[in-house]
């Protein structure tokens, strides 16, 4: 019975390494190898302090979370400013790097490992069997289960899966998406220093051979095989990974040297077949027991199939549905009010913007401002350098020179996240929806101000939280029925059409409560049936008071939305006016409107 227990004992250690990993990885989209080394690193430093200084076993495991943080915080910071490929290449060279250390210092015990580590007492009770190790085990894991399941499933773990899907989109909606890695990378860290020094106090041996490059093989093995973004898929991970080699040695009989090379065998094919027939591992994201019990009953029941969101959802249903939802709304006032901007209050001043790439003048002494509560178009042909304005105002790209003024305030310099904060938000012309998560989570992600984005509060305000993340909701909500797309609420957004995917965008956008929002390409790869309304809805966000720019090349579209037009030409405005008045000048019209 101890025997099983062991096995048992070991895939409770390994659930501590694909939990943190899952939250890495699977929540947050982060990919690190230097997991093991974390590992080592407080597994190590554990052990040093029981066998070198006699500290208990309570305090050693404090140390071992502390020093495995500091290091992954460490790491992170420069890591997590290079691309993704980068970042593996740098953290699996810190990662050899480190065990190599380890292998060539004496005080580690060199490549035989490091003995005479204290025995783990609790509470005057020693711990020693396989069955002691599972009274103490059971509950830790329980806790990191419950501490995990907090952060991932919380507006703090909405944050990290908006960063996961679009870290660029996200960052537009005022989310410091830097801030969040570095806490992500931080609190995985400190759990990958927990299970190194529960693993070492467990075999009462620190060893390189524990924390090798295979065993990070391992904890990616576990959460890909179990389904990221699934904390339950982390345990069965570890149950099915740390279980082949005891079923290899007694079920196959191959000895302790041949179960491991063929363990990494199985591991190898299991990958290969798992990301071939089912990509997000056997229990997906979103996947539960109330889940899949639903699943089984349609499939019992095959007289009465739940319809599929493509079923739900074709082009002519979905509109229907969206214009039946905002029969009941007041008409907005149609077409641009046709307004002088100069004599009305503005929201957005821009002077003297520069940005040049190269020998390359994409934006070369602009100037424009958007009027407040009005429609503001920026056209021009191909190359004109529209977009790169947009990315110049929002903090995008830094400016060459230039000032950008936001209600009066200088906001030049300012990142994505503090321009979204100070009240002005952006669209992106591939609309930039968060594929897998739902409708309402994608714009429950956009209001500011969340107390559970918050460790101190998530943690310590618990019924504060859950109070605030109602009025989020409630929020959220509105914005979507504002939009009409109150009636999708639990889609995922990549399952949507095109159009909806367009509303979904400008509910995200009003849900932030920014009064500038600046819209690229709204028209641009909808369905005509969709055009209309989806103007309606900018139309009636003028109407409600929001400062309104859009870059748009469907000069109809132009024409009807905007109370004033920019026209520019090598990066800088070479005329303005209402669409009528450009449209008339005959220089604009050879140069592009006349081959629109």
């Amino acid at each position: 019975m101890e025997y099983q227990i062991d096995i048992f004992n070991q895939m409770l250690i390994f659930s501590i390494f694909a939990l943190s990993l899952n939250l890495l990885i699977g929540y947050g989209g982060q990919v690190s190898v230097m997991h093991a080394a974390l590992s080592a690193a407080g597994g190590y430093g554990a052990a040093y302090a029981s066998a070198e200084y006699g500290v208990p076993y309570i305090p050693a495991i404090l140390l071992a979370i502390g020093v495995a943080t500091i290091l992954g915080t460490a790491v992170c910071i420069p890591a997590l400013r290079l691309s993704t490929d980068y970042v593996i290449l740098l953290t699996l060279a810190l990662s050899t790097v480190f065990l190599t250390l380890i292998v060539s210092l004496t005080y580690f015990g060199g490549s035989y490992g490091l003995v005479g580590i204290e025995g783990v007492s609790i509470f005057g009770n020693d711990v020693v069997q396989p069955s002691d190790y599972l009274r103490l085990l059971l509950p830790l894991i329980a806790v990191l289960f419950v501490l995990s399941w907090r952060l991932g499933q919380s507006p703090f773990g909405r944050v990290l899966k908006g960063i996961r899907e679009d870290e660029i989109a996200t960052r537009s909606l005022g989310k410091d998406v830097f801030l969040f890695k570095v806490a992500l990378f931080a609190i995985t860290s400190g759990m990958a220093g927990l299970g190194g020094a529960a693993l070492v106090y467990y075999n009462q041996l620190a060893s390189p051979s524990q924390f090798s490059f295979d065993v990070v093989t391992t904890m990616i093995a576990m959460v890909i095989i179990g389904g990221m973004g699934n904390l339950w898929g982390s345990l069965l991970g570890a149950v099915l990974v740390v279980g082949s080699g005891p079923f290899l040695e007694k079920q196959v009989h191959a000895t302790p040297e041949h179960a491991s090379l063929y363990r990494l065998v199985i591991y190898g094919a299991a990958l290969v077949v798992v990301m071939r027939l089912r990509p997000a591992g056997v229990l997906p994201e979103g996947s539960s027991l109330r889940s899949g019990i639903r699943r089984l009953r349609r499939f019992l029941d095959r007289r009465a199939p739940s319809p599929t969101l493509d079923e739900a959802s074709s082009s002519d249903a979905a509109l229907a549905s969206f214009l039946e939802r905002r029969v009941a709304r007041a008409p907005a006032v149609n077409g641009a009010l046709a307004e002088d901007p100069s004599q009305l209050e503005a929201a957005v001043e821009v002077t003297g913007l520069v940005k040049h790439f190269g020998g390359i003048r994409a934006v070369d002494g602009l100037d424009f401002r958007l009027a407040a509560g009005r429609i503001t178009g920026l056209v021009g042909p191909n190359g004109a350098g529209k977009t790169t304005v947009f990315n110049l105002i929002t903090g995008a790209i830094r400016p060459d020179a230039g000032v950008v003024r936001l209600r009066g305030d200088n906001i030049t310099n300012l990142p994505p996240h503090g321009v979204a904060r100070r009240g002005m938000v952006r669209s992106f012309q591939d609309v930039r929806t968060l594929p897998r998560l739902s409708v309402l989570e994608n714009v429950m992600l956009a209001v500011p101000n969340q107390p559970g984005e918050h460790l101190g509060s998530l943690f310590f305000r618990l019924r504060h939280t859950a109070q605030a993340e109602r009025r989020v909701r409630e929020t959220a909500i509105e914005a979507l029925r504002f939009v009409g797309m109150d009636g999708r609420l639990g889609y995922p957004a990549g399952a949507l059409g095109y159009g909806e995917q367009k509303l979904v965008a400008l509910a995200r956008m009003l849900a932030t409560g920014a009064d500038v929002l600046l819209l690229d390409e709204p028209a641009s790869g909808i369905d005509q049936s969709w055009l209309d309304p989806i103007l309606d809805v900018i139309l009636e966000m003028r109407d409600m008071g929001k400062t309104i720019c859009i870059v748009e090349h469907n000069l109809h579209v132009v024409e009807r939305l905007a109370d004033w037009v920019y026209f520019m030409e090598a990066g800088t405005v070479t005329a303005q006016g209402t669409m009528r008045d450009l449209i008339s000048q005959p220089r604009l019209a050879e140069v592009y409107f006349g081959n629109a």
